[in-house]
């Protein structure tokens, strides 16, 4: 009885130990093999951070979108799509927000004043430079006769100093005939009196010669002075005239702003109708050949464009064929703008310094730099239900760019390198 129960109890332990062994040696190999899955997944997994940007289909020849400068209402739209335009021809004329509730009548009275105002600095422009040419004239015409005066008494004057030399010569050989006996006193008296009438007169044609000087320098001196008082003028009427001009530009946008191309080609798309409203920078129109090639301009956020690369490729989602029904469509970077096409607005950067919660917080980003970033799609076209539907030059759209992409293991690592780096 005593044996009996000895040997049932040795068998049951040796059962006991043996599963214990075999459940200890599974659960340090399932361990063991998820370590080596994490390590694995780790090293090897990546991390990706995607940026979505919002684009526009441009044309390759010529192609350019027009975005309006104001916001305000559509007065008017000059342009249908297909038509062909050329560059400064008007396309849209927009009414800005705080003229769009009647107050465009004083902005129009004001403008004609403006413009009077500037038709009159302009017409007294046109007459002080008629009366600078005038004098200009008038003194061209003084120094020909003063120059020709001149030359004919510089002409007498020589003729006078021979004519004086001459009797000079004769008065002293008449004194040395005179006091040999072979003249009489009378004579040489007579001889005296003539070289002392040339003498006169040659004196006489020199004082003449000092007076044209004089009068020829005073008569210059009042011309230059006349002169610079008229071209200060003309500064002050200039600086005026560039016032004036800017008002009435100031006077014109206060009542209307038209938008025109700035590039010849056709209406490749047209976003607005008369009577939409309109804020900065919205794209009303595109302008492009619709039969040539086109590409996508992207606009990337300055924050995006550290690890943008040429060739890096890009998922295209057309707003006209929404991807959930027609799926998405792929293209590749073929070139990045060195300078930015848009820049924060002064009033966005200032509140982002005064206010760095603001600018921290989820609901108000920072003011950012925007860069143009072309892509070159693989599709021309998409298939909808069965047919191939072209993309049409201003078509709209988004598109997820990729812009981080790290390993797992270094996304965990880099926080704590950088911390031991800054202590």
């Amino acid at each position: 009885m005593d044996r009996f129960e000895v040997t049932g109890l040795h068998s049951l332990s040796s059962t006991i130990e043996l599963r214990r062994d075999t459940a200890g040696n599974l659960m340090i190999v399932f361990f063991g093999a998820l370590a080596v899955f994490i390590v694995a997944a780790m090293w090897f997994g990546t991390f990706s951070k995607q940026e979505t940007m919002r684009g526009l289909v441009l044309g390759t020849k010529g192609g350019q979108r027009i975005t309006v400068p104001i916001g305000g209402t559509v007065k008017k739209v000059w342009i249908e799509q297909g038509q062909a335009v050329t560059t400064g021809q008007k396309l849209l004329t927009v009414i800005p927000q705080q003229t769009a509730s009647g107050a465009s009548p004083l902005s129009e009275t004001d403008l004609q004043a403006l413009i009077d105002q500037k038709a009159n600095t302009e017409q007294q422009i046109a007459s002080i430079k008629t009366l600078m040419a005038r004098d200009t004239q008038d003194m061209q015409s003084f120094d020909a006769n003063v120059e020709a005066l001149t030359n004919n008494l510089r002409s007498q004057e020589r003729e006078l100093e021979r004519s004086v030399a001459a009797q000079r010569d004769i008065v002293q050989r008449m004194q040395r005939y005179l006091k040999v006996g072979y003249t009489t006193r009378d004579s040489v008296t007579a001889q005296e009196r003539a070289w002392q009438d040339y003498a006169q007169q040659l004196a006489a044609a020199r004082l003449q010669l000092a007076q044209l000087s004089g009068t020829s320098l005073e008569r210059l001196r009042a011309v230059q002075q006349n002169n610079n008082y008229s071209a200060n003028q003309l500064a002050d009427m200039g600086r005026l005239i560039s016032e004036l001009t800017a008002k009435i530009e100031r006077a014109k946008s206060a009542i209307s702003t038209d938008i025109v191309a700035v590039t010849d080609g056709k209406v490749a798309a047209i976003n607005v109708r008369e009577g939409a409203e309109v804020a900065v920078g919205d794209t009303v129109a595109a302008i492009g050949d619709p039969d040539a090639p086109f590409i996508i301009g992207l606009q990337a956020p300055s924050k995006s464009m550290g690890l943008l690369t040429i060739g890096q490729r890009v998922v295209l989602k057309y707003d006209a064929f929404p991807y959930k029904t027609f799926g998405v469509k792929y293209g590749r970077v073929i070139a990045i703008s060195a300078q930015p096409v848009t820049l924060p607005k002064e009033d966005e950067q200032s509140m982002a310094m005064v206010n760095p919660a603001l600018a921290q917080s989820a609901q108000s980003a920072p003011p950012q730099s925007k860069f143009l970033v072309e892509v070159e799609p693989e599709d021309k076209t998409i298939s909808a239900y069965g047919v191939d539907r072209p993309i049409l030059i201003g078509s709209t759209l988004s598109a997820d760019v990729i812009v981080e992409r790290r390993r797992l293991i270094d996304w965990v690592l880099d926080p704590i390198l950088a911390m031991r780096g800054r202590t």
